[in-house]
Formats: C-alpha cells, structure tokens, sequence
C-alpha cells in the first residue's frame, strides 16, 4: 500500500484512513476462525503422525506469517520517519501546532493500516484458499 499525501481535507481523510484499517481489521479478525480450523487439524495429525503430515502447507504457514510480521514491522519503522518529523516541526502558532496534530494523527492511522495490510492480505487469502480446499 502507497502512502499518500494528505488532501486538503486532512480530517476527511483521518475518517477514511480509519474506516479503511477498521475494516480491514475486522476482516482479517473473521477470517481468522477459518484458517484456525483448517490448520489445527493439520498440526495435529502431523503431530501424530510426522510422515504423513502436510509438510508444504505447515512450511507455507510459518514462512508467510514470518514474511507477513517482517513487513508489517518494516512498515512502521518507514513511518514512524513522517510521524517523528512532524513532531519535530516547530509550530509558532495554535493553527500550525493543530494542524500538525491532524498530520501527525494521519500518518499514525496510515501507519496502522500499511502495517495491518501484510497480515490482513496472508489471513484473508488462506482463508480462502483453504475453505477452497474442502
């Protein structure tokens, strides 16, 4: 996901960024059932019985959860940058000090939402995938 400059209507865009990461939250949390009890199952059996267990899909899950926690972090370690910058600006007035507040609270929700969006993409798409599966 592309950050994005803020528009002239910096409050309408907070509101957006966070309804956008609020869905996206709400759709990785439904979608976390499904993906549970296609795998808990798979982990058991191999538990049980390590030379029939279904070694490409647990290999896939811990490399893509690895790979999806590695950009999420990387992601907010890009924009803790903007936020810490903002922060740094001198604000000689209430009206700059309040509209650095807004960007500050923009970059924070964009933030929250490009480091959700890994994490988000790997449980929405397996579960799909795996629901497919059966």
């Amino acid at each position: 996901m592309m950050k994005r400059a803020p528009s002239p209507f910096l409050w309408l865009d907070i509101w957006i960024e966070g309804c956008t990461t609020s869905l996206r939250m709400f759709e990785t949390m439904a979608a976390v059932p499904a993906v549970l009890n296609a795998r808990m199952p798979m982990i058991g059996a191999a538990a049980f019985d390590p030379l029939h267990g279904n070694w490409p899909e647990l290999h896939r899950m811990v490399a893509e959860k690895t790979e999806a926690f590695v950009k999420a972090s990387l992601s907010v370690a890009r924009d803790m940058h903007a936020i810490q910058s903002e922060m740094l600006q001198p604000n000689p007035s209430a009206g700059s000090a309040a509209l650095s507040s807004a960007r500050i609270q923009y970059h924070a929700i964009g933030a929250a939402g490009r480091a959700l969006a890994p994490v988000h993409a790997a449980v929405t798409g397996n579960a799909r995938r795996l629901q497919a599966g059966h």
